[in-house]
């Protein structure tokens, strides 16, 4: 059993030292005593569920996008086949004492530490076969799991390889195992990006950067499953931006509250409005 995923970046991401514009892999086998307390059929009595594995997955996958591209402020779209890693993600609290409590503490602190804005979304397993093999063909060595992927993979491409770091991997166990890390634990210094000869603001898609008012009630596209889902072009980097379409939430006007404190005149009741600004 293990976690795996790849992400394929925007055009307009900067790569940090040591990494390049294209794709990025990884995976991690889970040591022994996190799949022996796994709940199956033969260990109904264990304690840690496949979506809390799944949700650990979710949260190695963001790390691995944050170590190899610069996305300070930046929209970026984790998609999972798991329907309860899903909902976890979306809502991205807990008012339990279980897994999810503590992985999902740890998604907050690397998300502030990083400094994006995460969207979740569903991908069947039918047009996941790349993170799938990644998280689950760990009998193949990183050069032969390469070359069979490379079909699944755009011509232009090269896949490129991450391995967690202990200190990410032994944050995410002790969350799994429901012990509390210090927020320390999680805070892994990504390398500098690469120099850039441009400033990388610019997309084809936009995006509140802070929200100052509720969400307006939006209705998401429903989904279908297809064994057709997976598309090479689609993957390219300038097709990517697309995918984030379907995620976007609009925001209303809330009123800006007043700066003064306790009772006031009816004249001093401040009528301000405040609109968020929106750019990726």
């Amino acid at each position: 059993a293990g976690a795996g995923g790849v992400w394929f970046p925007a055009s307009h991401l900067v790569p940090r030292e040591g990494y390049h514009q294209g794709p990025v892999i990884w995976r991690l086998e889970w040591p022994q005593h996190i799949v022996d307390r796994l709940v199956t059929d033969a260990n109904p009595d264990g304690d840690i569920s496949n979506s809390d594995l799944e949700l650990a997955g979710g949260l190695l996958h963001l790390e691995a996008l944050a170590q190899t591209f610069d996305i300070r402020e930046r929209t970026v779209l984790s998609k999972t086949d798991n329907l309860n890693t899903l909902f976890w993600q979306r809502k991205a609290s807990s008012t339990t004492d279980k897994v999810p409590a503590h992985l999902l503490r740890l998604f907050g602190i690397h998300q502030r530490y990083h400094r994006y804005v995460p969207r979740h979304d569903y991908q069947s397993g039918v047009s996941n076969p790349v993170a799938d093999a990644a998280s689950r063909d760990f009998h193949l060595s990183w050069e032969d799991l390469l070359a069979d992927l490379s079909p699944l993979i755009p011509q232009s491409d090269t896949l490129q390889v991450w391995t967690p770091s202990s200190q990410i991997v032994s944050a995410v166990i002790s969350a799994l195992l429901k012990k509390r890390s210090a927020p320390e634990s999680l805070l892994v210094e990504p390398s500098p990006p690469t120099p850039s000869g441009h400033s990388g603001k610019s997309s084809a898609c936009t995006w509140p950067l802070t929200p100052f008012s509720k969400p307006s009630r939006t209705k998401y596209q429903s989904y279908k499953s297809s064994d057709k889902e997976f598309v090479k072009e689609n993957l390219r980097p300038e097709a990517i931006p697309s995918g984030l379409e379907r995620l976007k939430i609009t925001y209303g006007q809330l009123h800006k509250r007043s700066a003064v404190w306790g009772p006031q005149t009816h004249g001093s009741t401040s009528t301000t409005t405040s609109t968020s600004g929106s750019r990726v």
